[in-house]
């Protein structure tokens, strides 16, 4: 649970430089998809969830390198409109997993009969989906665009405490 506690981290903590055309991401999305999927061998025996994700986030881990390659080499600018379509899927993907995750975490507190902060985590995930959308819907009103991306982040920072807490949990009573 630990790699994948590490790839959110490194999925929802967003920093570049952007110099002229080109985008620097100095925490790569793919690194975090990556370390991910490690994570979610280790889990696949405590939730079938764990396992049925993956796919996702090998897919996530190719698309976010290949955007993360086009952002370094200054494409991206050149396109468009399909800049805004290609975020929204990536973060429609994103809050995929995202969710399926906190369904794991919430499987295993069946399986093991303890509480894990799942209902936490899962209230969290949702606002983290509620920002999300207002976050895209703010585009089309930008004063209210710095908000949101403002609260978004926010929302993300809780939901890797409230993931953490899960992971301590996890770790405490059951392994």
């Amino acid at each position: 649970m630990k790699n994948i506690f590490i790839g959110l981290i490194l999925i929802f903590l967003d920093f570049s430089l952007n110099l002229g055309n080109s985008k620097i991401g100095l925490i790569p999305d793919f690194i975090g998809y990556i370390v991910m999927i490690s994570g979610l061998e280790e889990m696949a025996g405590e939730s079938t969830l764990f396992i049925n994700v993956k796919p996702y986030v090998t897919g996530m881990a190719v698309y976010t390198g290949i955007l993360y390659l086009l952002d370094l080499v200054g494409v991206s600018v050149s396109l468009g409109v399909l800049t805004y379509v290609l975020a929204i899927t990536s973060t429609a993907i994103s809050l995929y997993i995202s969710y399926n995750i906190v369904m794991g975490v919430i499987d295993m507190e069946g399986k093991y009969n303890t509480s894990l902060n799942g209902d936490s985590l899962k209230s969290t995930c949702l606002l983290l989906v509620v920002f999300n959308v207002l976050n895209f819907v703010s585009w089309l009103i930008p004063s209210f665009a710095i908000i949101f991306i403002i609260m978004s982040f926010i929302v993300s920072i809780c939901f890797l405490v409230a993931f953490n807490y899960s992971k301590n949990l996890y770790y405490d009573k059951v392994k």
